[in-house]
Order: C-alpha cells, then structure tokens, then sequence
C-alpha cells in the first residue's frame, strides 16, 4: 500500500515545533508491513493542499494538524471538499465537544462547530484529549485519514487507523518488540552482528531515543518472531526492561509497589525532572513519597546535611556529594531506597577537571550507599534526560539486585 504522509502547519515550516507525527506514524505503519512513500510539510493555505492532492496518487493519505476550531485550521473542510464527498454535522460529536468545554467551564466557540464535520460513511476517530475528532474516509479509490496535529491526541488515534488497516490487509503481520536501556545504539548493533542473518523471516528495526532503544520484530509467521524475540532476550537481557508499550518509571513503580518499597530523591542538575518523570505514573504516589530539588550548595547543606567540609574540599560535583546527599536523606526519611544526582549540564560551569556532562550518582538500599559516576554528552536538556533515564536504571538494577525481581 502505497502511502504518503502531510504535515499541515507554519509552525513546523518555520522550525518551532519538531515534526515528530512523521516519525511516529512512519514507524507504526512499518510495524504492520507498511512503508510510508512520502512525505511533505505544508502550510495551512487552501491552495497548497489541492497542489499537493493533485500531485500524490498514494493509495493512503494521512494528514496531520489543521483539524482545529481557528480560521486558519481548515484541513477537515479542505480536503473533504477537494473529494467532493457527502458529509453531514455529527451531532454526537458536536455534544461532545459542548461538553468538553462545560467540564472546564468555557463557553464552547461558534467555530468548534466545524469540528463535527464529517464526510458520511466515514470512521469518527474519537478525541478524548481534545475537541478535534479526526477521521477516516474512502474517496476515488483512495483511504484518506485526517489527525489532529498535537501528538498526545493523534497517538490514540493512530492505534484505531492501524486496527482498520490490518483488517484491509492480505497478509498478517505479527510485531513485538521490547525496550531497553543502558547500552548504546552502535555498542548493539556491534553486538547484533550476524544476529540478523539468522531470523530472515523477521524484519528486527532498532529505533534509538535519547537514553533508550526500541527493537521492534516483525513478521508474518508468529513462530519465527517469537523464536528471534527468545533469541534477542536471551542475549540482551541485562538491558531489557520491558515491552513496547511498558515505559522505564512505570517498570520501576509497579516493582516498588510488588515489593512495598519507598523512594525519595535527592536532586541538583536535573532540576525535579526525575522526581516528575516517576509521578508520570499512576500508583507512584503509593511508592514516592517526597523529593528534595537542592540547587544550591546552601540547600545541600540545610535540607540534606552535606558536610561543608566536603563541598569545600571536593565541590558540589563530586563523588562525596552524591554519597552524602543520597545517604543522609535515607537517615532522614521512611524510604526503603534513596537516589541522588548532582553534575553539571551547561552550556557553562565546566572546567578541565569536571567538565560539561559530567554527574554523579548515589543510590542507598536500606542502609548501603553506591555511588556511580558518568559522562554525557548533549546539549542541556539531553544531559539532564540521560542523567534522568540513567538514574532509573540504576534503582532498576537495585531492586533486581536486591529482591531477585526477575
């Protein structure tokens, strides 16, 4: 099946928001055997959108962005139009769009109407994170699919166009995949050489974020997958934290609350970004009970006790830090286990001896205090993820360590 992907909207033409619905929907429909041909970024103007759609003859049309209530969202009119399709006002959606704006008590706009506008005989793809339904139709022989363009709506409903399209499909293809962390994408496939050669049957795609890696299997004979997947764990399994649709802070609550343990954190250069990252997760609340963000050396050493003698002696970065930042605030608290990181993420404040990437790591289990020490690099933000991703491994590794979880 041929297909192509268009991406509506100025804000990604002109660089402020990453177009990250292509890669998204891209990688998805590769998982069930679909291969996106094209793509392009227009702007949110009548005429490029029927430039594009006399240029294209892909057998499916995604669009992305443009299905809101402003004068300038117009992709649900504009291509609907171009089809010359029947369409109708949906008067489900139109409820569920008042009532939408009635929970946070706003008036609903005269301009959301048009959001309940729908060629007929089409598939409502329900948006239960906004007010923009999107939509599946069928035109010249043509499927043709409209998403909203902010991602945690349009996620949802990708998962309802995939459904439609496997049961389109002639072929049956099975994907799996699992996640993992602490190992790099170039130390895997160095790892993965000749890996590849021995499941021909199987389609194995490694898909690298920042601090983890996706491998996704895919296949049309279930056997073969699930015999390279055993393979793949086996070999790999000291980085496998989970499934594709498992994330590292949901593994690491729910094994917190298998074993009734409390967590705190301690944290200095990633600013909270780890204590967020684990109340993300429904049920964290039953596991993390506090975290302290101490930025500064004056609140290391008030609201954790780091000695002054040892920030003086071995600075704020140091090995010394992170031991007594994670295990004075086990002393000070009813958690089973404690984390600590302190470092330096730039752009500015390296030197020589400790220079920009540089974190340190402490983890106390009832008592017993690690540290650990690391270079990453990046930018600010990347090194503040990999310091946040490299953190929840190691209490991961932790409670593996110390419960035999596995």
């Amino acid at each position: 099946m041929k297909t192509a992907i268009i991406t509506v909207g100025k804000e990604v033409l002109t660089g402020k928001t990453i177009n990250t619905n292509l890669t998204s929907i891209a990688e998805r429909l590769h998982q069930i055997g679909i291969d996106v041909n094209r793509s392009f970024v227009i702007d949110d103007e009548k005429e490029e959108y029927y430039k594009i759609l006399d240029f294209i003859d892909e057998d499916l049309i995604i669009f992305t962005g443009g299905l809101g209530p402003t004068v300038d969202d117009i992709s649900r009119e504009t291509v609907i139009n171009y089809f010359g399709v029947e369409t109708y006002i949906d008067q489900n959606v139109l409820k569920g769009i008042k009532t939408y704006f009635d929970h946070i008590n706003v008036k609903m706009k005269d301009t959301n109407n048009k959001q309940a506008f729908f060629p007929k005989n089409s598939i409502i793809l329900k948006n239960n994170l906004g007010t923009a339904p999107g939509v599946i139709f069928r035109a010249n022989k043509k499927t043709i699919v409209l998403f909203p363009g902010p991602p945690h709506e349009m996620l949802p409903m990708l998962e309802k166009l995939v459904e439609y399209l496997e049961k389109k499909q002639k072929i049956k293809l099975f994907s799996k995949g699992f996640k993992l962390v602490g190992t790099g994408e170039a130390t895997m496939e160095k790892k993965m050489t000749g890996f590849y050669n021995l499941h021909p049957n199987v389609n194995i795609a490694p898909y690298a974020s920042i601090g983890e890696i996706k491998y996704i299997f895919t296949s049309n004979n279930e056997n073969d997958l699930d015999s390279a997947m055993g393979e793949f764990y086996l070999k790999f399994s000291d980085y496998i934290y989970g499934n594709l649709e498992d994330t590292l802070e949901g593994v690491i609550v729910d094994m917190l609350n298998q074993e009734k343990m409390i967590i705190s954190i301690a944290e200095s250069c990633t600013g909270g970004m780890l204590a967020s990252t684990i109340t993300n997760v429904s049920g964290a609340s039953e596991v993390f009970k506090e975290s302290f963000v101490t930025y500064s050396n004056e609140a290391k050493i008030q609201h954790l006790g780091v000695s002054l003698d040892s920030l003086k002696k071995h600075g704020a970065v140091s090995e010394q830090c992170a031991f007594e930042m994670a295990n004075n605030l086990y002393k000070k608290t009813i958690s089973d286990i404690t984390i600590s990181i302190t470092g330096i993420a730039g752009p500015t404040g390296g030197t020589k001896d400790k220079p920009i990437g540089l974190v340190y790591f402490g983890i106390n289990y009832k008592g017993d205090t690690k540290t650990y020490q690391k270079m990453f690099n990046g930018n600010r933000y990347m090194i503040r993820k990999r310091a946040t991703i490299f953190a929840l491994n190691l209490v991961r590794k932790e409670l593996i360590e110390v419960t035999n979880y596995y």
